[in-house]
Formats: structure tokens, sequence, C-alpha cells
């Protein structure tokens, strides 16, 4: 991908994440003003019952039955309103009629021994959440003709779930927000990789040109002088470095763009990894091994950018033994349809706490470069090769081993 349309593309998000805040934001306040006016209505009906209820006592003559009275007013006028369990219970608390439960309507004293414990229960409930209302004629009337035990209406139910809805909503709202943020960050990040990157393999590309004509040039300069070996020798050198180099810019050139895997062999590809090593550092006292158990050799893949990676992996391990005497064992095996590459030096190792951070860019313990190489690896095989890369094991003073599984699929 271009870095232009990277641009394009962090722009796009950038307003999709201002819409979702503004829409997000707006939504929010839509939602509680609704809610609440739907529970302040509700609230009103349920509150209009009260006055309604003291309106008939007033107008009640005195001979009345009052028992019967009630009964029949919570029959009418009540019951038929309500939206949650209710019980009638008489001035002994003996219960005589009850709405809105699973429980047959007959004499409490008829009913099966379950049902009756069920009852008894629930009323034990509400009294404990006091949730019984005595009635009586008046307030200056000690006596109380009987009582009314009930639970939650749908209105309390729902004031006592919004704040949970309202904190899981805007929780919600909170972390997806924060997703978009982080997404538009690794975005950005993205474009500074692969600006850089085609930067780099551009600025590359004239020189390398220029070089490699001028090498021409000088050849042909040479005449019969270029036969010479030692001569030979040096041109061939330089030949290959120029070759390399334009192996360099081509690897830059592929980051941020469509990778096309192709079937390799991976045994070549190690060995070619360790012979150039060996070439760049004959008299060095390390040396390089590998052991293989790959039951094909053939597994898809980019050769340039796996030869990148193993290149970044075996720096860092020389960089780590500081060019001290030991060994650097590449393993590479078959486990459960995927391919491994094991990667261990004698170097100065490091803490559990570092095994993700040495991965990060710019984490290194070097006084000079900018710690790019791990991070490079790490997108190659986890962007380009849907594989995985990590520190499988590592102590201090003794040795790093790091991991790369590539899928065969």
């Amino acid at each position: 991908m271009k870095s232009g349309k990277l641009q394009k593309k962090v722009k796009s998000r950038n307003k999709l994440l201002t819409i979702y805040f503004v829409i997000g934001g707006m939504f929010l306040i839509t939602f509680f003003i609704i809610y609440t006016n739907i529970v302040i209505r509700n609230i009103k009906k349920d509150v209009r019952i009260v006055p309604d209820l003291y309106s008939k006592f007033l107008g009640l003559p005195s001979d009345v039955n009052m028992e019967h009275f009630l009964f029949q007013y919570f029959m009418d006028e009540i019951i038929p309103e309500i939206d949650y369990p209710i019980i009638l219970v008489d001035s002994l608390h003996s219960p005589f009629s009850w709405e809105n439960l699973d429980i047959p309507k007959k004499e409490f004293e008829n009913l099966e021994p379950d049902d009756q414990k069920k009852l008894s229960d629930l009323m034990k409930e509400m009294k404990a959440d006091n949730s019984v209302i005595p009635l009586k004629f008046s307030k200056t009337d000690e006596k109380i003709y009987s009582y009314v035990y009930f639970g939650d209406s749908d209105t309390l139910k729902q004031i006592k779930l919004m704040p949970y809805v309202g904190m899981g909503l805007i929780f919600t709202f909170i972390i997806l927000g924060i997703y978009g943020i982080v997404n538009i960050k690794r975005s950005e990040r993205n474009i500074l990789w692969v600006g850089l990157a085609k930067e780099t393999a551009h600025q590359f590309g004239t020189p390398l040109s220029s070089l490699a004509g001028w090498l021409n040039v000088l050849s042909s300069k040479l005449g019969k002088q270029a036969k010479d070996k030692e001569i030979r020798e040096i041109l061939d050198h330089m030949d290959s470095d120029l070759d390399r180099l334009n192996k360099i810019a081509s690897r830059f050139g592929k980051v941020g763009s469509i990778i096309k895997n192709q079937k390799c062999n991976l045994h070549n590809i190690i060995k070619e990894t360790i012979e150039h090593f060996r070439l760049q550092y004959p008299i060095s006292k390390i040396s390089i091994r590998f052991e293989s158990e790959i039951e094909t050799n053939e597994i898809e893949l980019d050769p340039d950018l796996i030869k990148w990676t193993l290149e970044n992996i075996i720096k860092n391990s020389l960089d780590a033994m500081q060019m001290k005497e030991g060994v650097i064992l590449i393993k590479a095996f078959n486990k459960k349809h995927k391919t491994f590459i094991h990667v261990g030096d004698q170097g100065v190792g490091m803490p559990k706490s570092m095994f993700k951070s040495i991965f990060h860019p710019g984490a290194t313990s070097k006084k000079r470069g900018w710690g790019l190489g791990l991070s490079l690896a790490k997108r190659i095989v986890e962007d380009y090769h849907h594989g995985k890369i990590q520190v499988v094991e590592s102590t201090v003073d003794k040795g790093t081993t790091i991991e790369i599984m590539l899928p065969e699929e």
C-alpha cells in the first residue's frame, strides 16, 4: 500500500472518529432524556392511585364496611393497573388475595404446601424491604383494617436499572473510542514506517544505478588489467556488494507493499544467510551452526524478506555476544503443521520483562543504531507471513533463543 493511500485512509478514519464521538454523544444524551421521561411518566401514573384512594375515603359514609370497601377498591381500581406482585392480607397478616404471582388463586389454607411456603417467603422478603402498607381509615385511627404487601414495579426496576444501563453505554462508548484512537495511531505509525522505507529505497536507487554504471566504465577502462586475478577479485567483490545493496533497496521497497509469497527451499535460505555472515566475519571467534529437522524443504514465503529477518536476528545475536567466543545455533523443524526456526546465542541474555519490548521500535542496548532490526523482523514475520516471532528462552549472561513460527498453509 502506498503512503498516499495510507494518509487518505488515516484522514478518513479521523473523520469517522469525529463523527463517532459527535453522534455517540448525541445518542447518549437523547437516550437519557427519553429514558428519564418514560420513568417520570410511569411514576406519575403510579402516584395517581394515592390521591384517588384518598378522595374515595373522604366520601365514605361512617357506617360502611371498611374491609369490604378496601377489598373492592383494590380489586376494581388498583389491581388491573399494577404490573408488580401484590399480596393483600387481613389485620392478622393472613393472605386473602394476590396478583401477578405464579400461585393459584385459592384460599390460603387450600394451597399446596410449596405454594404456601412460596407466598410466606415472599411476604417476608417484602417486609424486610419495608414494602408493606397498613391501611387505616385516617391517620388518627389506630385500627388497621388490612395490609398491602408489594414488590418492585416496572418503574422501580427501570430506576434501579438506569445507572447500570447508563454506565454500560458510557463504558462501551469510551472503549470503542479508545479503540478508534489506538487504531488511528497505529495507522500513523504505518505511514511513518512505509514512508521511511519507500524514501530509503528511493534514495538508494539513483546512486546504485550510478555505481553500476561507473563499475562498468571502470572494467572497460582497465581493459586487459581487468583479467588480472587480484583485480578481477576486487571487481567481483564490488559487484557482489553492489548486488547486495540493490537487494537491500528492494527489501525497503517491499515494506508497505502487497507481497506475493512463493514456494521456497528454507534450507537454502538459511544456509545462504549463514554463508553471508561467514564471509562478512571471516576471522570472528563466533561460529554459526545450523541443524535441521524439517520434513519438507518447500514452504510459501518471500525469500528476500525471510533472509532479512534472519540477518537482523543473527546481527542481534552477534551484538549480544560482543564478538566473544561462542556459538550461534540455528535450528529448523516441523511441529503440528507449522515450521519453526530457533536462533540461539550465548550472549548477555535479558530478563523476562524485556521479552516483548525488544521487538518495539527503538528498543536497543547498543550505543549506536535505532533499534529497528527486531521490529522489522516482527513486521515481516507477522504482517507478511502470518506467523509469530518471540523470545522463548533467555538467561542473563548465558544467552537468548528467538523463535520464528511460520504456518505451512
